[in-house]
């Protein structure tokens, strides 16, 4: 069973009830947050998919952990966590120098850190220090037909602790550097096929006996449908049946699920009741 990040008490569930059970994270910057204040002792660090690791498992196996080419990396501290592990070195993380101009100059002339020519690859994520500065470096560094581009997920919005504040997540930044680039990303992420076959290649899951549990039906129920899985709504967070009708409706049915259920709880029979 492998279960959206918004459906953390799935996990108990499926261990509970001796299931081989997968987190699948949306994003990179969610793994402390889970780690630390949801998961508690009921999950490890084995048993989770993290697409910092998906996006350094890209890049490794595109031979960049040799040392010959660095990443331009817009990202948070798990995408550098994760491309340490591997070898791959990287640049550009964390805010940029303090600009003291005081007119446009710098919009026609940047200093690159690194010559385009020893880049191969733009990284792009969550981070909240991106800015005009980093979307132009990423930009021009793009330019060369080499480079990969690559992105950890495209979701518009995260979780917040305040539920009135739209909190943009990395798909705003992505659709800037795609759109001042020309260039499409690799986008690693749920429901994109890199995190499946991650998946695949590091736990050999077997598609037919397996469900994807989890809340949203654009990332959570696509990535099931689309790579054989069975899918399981979960209706107790972000989609609610109005969503999966409109779905149908529109002949989106990549997100329609197998089955629903109110919460996972409700899948069991209380005893006495068997």
């Amino acid at each position: 069973m492998m279960v959206g990040d918004r459906t953390n008490t799935d996990v108990k569930f499926g261990r509970d009830h001796g299931l081989k059970t997968l987190l699948v994270l949306s994003g990179c910057h969610q793994l402390e947050d889970v780690m630390d204040n949801r998961m508690n002792d009921r999950f490890d660090m084995d048993s989770l998919v993290n697409p910092a690791a998906v996006v350094a498992d890209t890049l490794y196996r595109a031979g960049l952990s040799n040392g010959r080419k660095k990443v331009y990396l817009i990202g948070a501290q798990g995408v550098r966590d994760e491309m340490d592990d591997l070898g791959v070195q990287y640049f550009g993380h964390g805010p940029e120098p303090q600009d003291n101009s005081d007119g446009s100059a710098f919009m026609f002339d940047i200093e690159l850190e690194e010559e385009p020519s020893n880049v191969g690859a733009v990284v792009v994520g969550y981070e909240k220090h991106f800015n005009y500065h980093k979307l132009m470096k990423a930009a021009n560094y793009l330019q060369q037909p080499h480079c990969l581009f690559v992105a950890t997920n495209e979701d518009e919005t995260c979780p917040g602790p305040n539920p009135h504040i739209i909190t943009p997540d990395a798909g705003p930044l992505v659709a800037a550097v795609r759109c001042a680039s020309g260039r499409e990303p690799i986008t690693v992420g749920k429901p994109n096929t890199p995190a499946f076959d991650f998946i695949r290649r590091r736990w050999n899951i077997d598609p037919e006996r397996t469900m994807m549990v989890g809340d949203r039906t654009n990332t959570d129920v696509k990535f099931g449908r689309d790579h054989g899985l069975k899918t399981l709504l979960v209706l107790s967070g972000c989609h609610q049946l109005e969503d999966v009708m409109d779905n149908r409706m529109n002949d989106r049915f990549d997100m329609v699920p197998d089955y629903y259920t109110t919460c996972i709880g409700a899948l069991v029979v209380p005893r006495g009741q068997a």
